[in-house]
């Protein structure tokens, strides 16, 4: 899938912007920092994933003093369909977010995923060793554009969650009876099930494939996996359920003492786990770039795959990050793909490539080939 366009309302730093992006597969957006490049990437990402892929709240996204921000794309499918995708937020009169695709009005859970999106954050490189909710985060980005069922029933898990921590806190000061938790353990577990069940699935197919990729990206390492971390052992998701159930009941006591669920997907982790080892624990932050380059393919390979499409490349600052060698593999990797990217510095001559300069929220199309923005 390419992006032919991109328009942005009061999103950010912009006012308004258009963009066409029809004129070139590889796109970089150069400038300063602070002027507004990574916003660019984030808008798309807000038609992709129907949030900003930075976690940044609604209120943020909206220009200052503005009531509502509106981000409309036009792509064309890897079978030349054309579609229009739309997002609007307003904070008055009341708050709300619409999204449209070929400006009818969806669910959000039917519009995530229709332009799939793969996006390197140079936050990423401490996916290893960061917080557990971020490498969260990072799969159920991913299982999201694949699979609404999958939106759907993380929202749901939420909702739960925060009902029955709510009722945890109630039964801790004697306002309800333990025995009214029963009910809500046993929905979390269910939809907690199908959640833990996605997970492993995407789990196991990056495992087919992950030391090959580490490989081919210079790591001589023998063996690689991604590990899933969880309370329990089950993977059928009939099976799952009753265990989680069973488990969220043998915890009770502790969640009422703590006024907190302690067990399920939401206190779930993995890691990468290298020749026996946790990567975390010994790798170079050069290592890190190379595991997360690694995981990038993995997660574009898996998206075209499940999705039928190709995704757009949303690649932030990437440049920076890499040595020439590793630039080289990222672009060629990729050629295949449209890319949207960000810099400050200088970069040599790349042919085919669209270069537009921001600057304090204005966008210009400067040259192909080579960006004028000093280092």
């Amino acid at each position: 899938m390419r992006l032919l366009s991109l328009h942005l309302e009061q999103f950010r730093n912009y006012r308004q912007e258009s963009l066409d992006l029809t004129g070139a597969d590889l796109h970089l957006f150069a400038g300063r920092n602070g002027g507004g490049k990574t916003n660019l990437l984030e808008a798309v990402s807000v038609l992709s994933l129907s949030k900003s892929v930075l976690g940044h709240e609604e209120d943020d996204l909206r220009q200052w003093g503005r009531e509502f921000y509106r981000v409309r794309g036009t792509a064309e499918t890897d079978a030349g369909e054309t579609k229009t995708l739309e997002v609007v937020s307003q904070a008055a009169p009341r708050r709300e977010k619409a999204c449209f695709l070929n400006d009818v009005r969806m669910s959000v859970a039917d519009l995530v995923g229709t332009l799939p999106t793969a996006t390197f954050l140079p936050q990423d490189l401490e996916l290893f060793r960061g917080a557990p909710a971020e490498r969260r985060r990072f799969i159920d980005q991913i299982l999201c554009q694949v699979l609404p069922s999958c939106f759907r029933a993380l929202l749901d898990y939420q909702r739960v969650l925060k009902q029955r921590n709510a009722l945890l806190k109630q039964v801790a000061t004697g306002a309800a009876g333990e025995t009214a938790l029963a009910p809500w353990d046993q929905e979390l577990a269910r939809i907690g099930a199908a959640v833990t069940v996605a997970r492993l699935e995407l789990v196991g197919t990056f495992n087919l494939s992950l030391i090959e990729e580490l490989r081919r990206l210079g790591e001589p390492w023998q063996e690689a996996f991604l590990r899933y971390e969880r309370h329990g052992t089950e993977t059928d998701e009939t099976a799952l359920e009753r265990e989680l159930t069973a488990l969220l009941e043998h915890h009770r006591s502790r969640d009422i003492l703590l006024q907190s669920t302690t067990v399920g997907p939401h206190r779930d982790d993995w890691f990468l786990e290298i020749d026996g080892h946790n990567l975390a624990t010994f790798a170079s932050r050069g290592q890190q770039r190379i595991a997360v380059l690694a995981l990038l393919f993995l997660e574009t390979s898996y998206l075209q795959i499940r999705r039928g499409e190709r995704p757009v490349i949303l690649l932030d600052d990437i440049l920076s990050e890499l040595d020439v060698a590793h630039q080289e593999s990222v672009l060629q990797s990729f050629s295949d793909y449209q890319i949207l990217m960000t810099a400050t510095q200088v970069l040599p001559e790349v042919p085919g490539a669209m270069v537009w300069t921001v600057e304090e929220g204005q966008v210009v199309q400067s040259r192909h080939g080579r960006s004028a923005i000093p280092a």
